[in-house]
């Protein structure tokens, strides 16, 4: 434990690839980080061009874990040493840090998460759309489909979720659409309003707001394979709903700092 002193490891959120939609904290952490572990795969070149001048850059792509390790503890201990750990859209969602605090809390080795914008986020701003909206969804759920990283959790399959008829977020299942689209069905009409969104805040960035029933087909011909999420739920056609006003403005809503009714 004593070669970790004046070494502190950073997962740095980069969030949908812009750069400057990094965090002001993350991206002065990686312009002082003397160390970038990176996805090769995932991260937005540009974003590489925040990183202080010298640092080493070491690309995860091709690394398991058990020498993502090893080329850590190599680092481990130089002063001084600060260790940064770039990860796509948001840490706390579909990352894969667990293992990694994990392994840096054996090690007794400090660390800090810097939170990010994650995809669905991005997507919906990108779009001009929400993803909650009074009295039509107050429910977001973020889910993927069953793929090759193991069964889902009993109840929480796509099918089981939809049930609720709020507003899913559905990333990382694009291989397995059909069937996404298919579950779904079972209780969202097929006119419900849906997002295919693939690299936003790029160059090539793509939006396709369709129904559910043309997802498949609109997937097919923009060749969204991957690495995209889908956004579906009726919150999604946002401004055109002109009754389903926010109460938090109305003139008539009181609250600890104004009084319904009052009028200046």
């Amino acid at each position: 434990m004593g070669k970790s002193i004046g070494t502190k490891i950073y997962f740095v959120s980069a969030g949908p690839g812009d750069p400057e939609l990094l965090t002001v904290k993350a991206a002065k952490i990686l312009k002082r980080s003397d160390a970038v572990f990176y996805a090769g795969s995932l991260i937005n070149p540009g974003m590489l061009k925040v990183i202080k001048k010298g640092a080493e850059l070491i690309d995860m792509k091709i690394l398991n874990f058990e020498q993502i390790k090893e080329r850590l503890n190599n680092l481990i201990g130089l002063e001084p040493n600060i260790i940064s750990v770039l990860h796509a859209g948001d840490s706390s969602i579909y990352s894969a840090i667990n293992e990694q605090m994990y392994y840096l809390d054996e090690m007794g080795i400090k660390y800090e998460i810097i939170p990010g914008v994650t995809a669905a986020f991005a997507a919906s701003a990108a779009n001009k759309s929400i993803l909650t909206l009074p009295d039509v969804s107050q429910t977001v759920i973020f889910c993927r489909g069953e793929g090759r990283t193991g069964k889902l959790p009993d109840g929480q399959e796509i099918k089981n979720l939809a049930s609720h008829k709020g507003t899913m977020a559905i990333y990382l299942s694009f291989g397995l659409i059909d069937g996404v689209v298919g579950d779904l069905k079972e209780y969202y009409p097929e006119n419900t309003p849906c997002l295919i969104a693939k690299d936003v805040s790029l160059k090539s960035q793509i939006l396709i707001n369709c129904e559910l029933k043309d997802v498949v087909k609109k997937a097919g011909e923009f060749s969204v394979k991957n690495m995209a999420v889908l956004i579906v739920g009726e919150a999604l056609r946002g401004k055109y709903f002109k009754k389903n006003r926010s109460k938090l403005y109305d003139k008539n809503f009181s609250h600890g700092f104004r009084n319904g009714g009052n009028t200046l």
